[in-house]
């Protein structure tokens, strides 16, 4: 079974652009802060617009010093992304039991040491492109050449990555096809071979989505096939 995963900073609202925009999806996590008002996606959504989109919400972290990290950490449940500038909590944050993902966004700092702690601990690393939407000149070209090399090292150390859109509302949303086509441009600029990136993007997506939406999911190699009664 194969499910494509989306991740987002906020909750969308039923629109009619909205299945376009997830075309190609299976389950978008919505990161919310602690102290957000905001609320998943409605249940009925999906039958509302009659689309295969589930949904679900993911608990975020926004943290700037190593103690913020472990005193919001406290609190947090579910799944858990963290979102720093500082690549001291960053790391931090990967040897914390609670945290399954590292959000990506325009100030996010990684050194190689966290690259490969986070694949010795399986913590996802986002790879997003709204962070190029929200960019211009001089600070796009930077990112741009930053992902470059991290494409290459995650693929060198053998780290999870997830490649999402990392939407803030719904004008940076795109459908799966032309995000992946954008990432296949990337990693063909950067001599990468794109389509090994694009294979290990779609098992690791599917790896989450069944942690998330499939019921009989226990753990990689585990899940429950049916009981029986005597």
């Amino acid at each position: 079974m194969t499910g494509f995963v989306d991740f987002l900073r906020f909750c969308p609202k039923s629109d009619a652009h909205f299945k376009e925009l997830f075309e190609g999806y299976s389950l978008a996590v919505c990161f919310i802060s602690e102290d957000s008002t905001q609320e998943p996606i409605s249940e009925h959504l999906n039958e509302e617009l009659k689309f295969e989109c589930q949904s679900c919400r993911g608990h975020l972290i926004r943290a700037e010093s190593v103690a913020d990290l472990q005193k919001k950490l406290r609190k947090a449940r579910g799944f858990v992304g963290v979102m720093s500038s500082d690549a001291k909590v960053n790391r931090e944050a990967i040897m914390r039991r609670k945290v399954d993902v590292l959000l990506d966004f325009e100030e996010r700092s990684l050194d190689y040491a966290s690259l490969k702690l986070a694949a010795e601990k399986d913590v996802v690393i986002e790879v997003s492109l709204s962070k190029f939407l929200r960019t211009r000149g001089f600070k796009r070209m930077v990112l741009l050449d930053e992902t470059r090399l991290l494409l290459k090292l995650l693929l060198k150390f053998g780290t999870p990555f997830l490649l999402t859109s990392g939407a803030e509302n719904v004008l940076e949303l795109r459908p799966r096809k032309q995000l992946y086509s954008f990432f296949s441009f990337l990693a063909r600029d950067a001599g990468i071979d794109y389509s090994k990136l694009l294979k290990l993007a779609e098992e690791n997506s599917t790896k989450i989505f069944r942690r998330l939406a499939d019921s009989n999911y226990l753990m990689d190699g585990l899940e429950i096939e049916g009981l029986t009664e005597d």
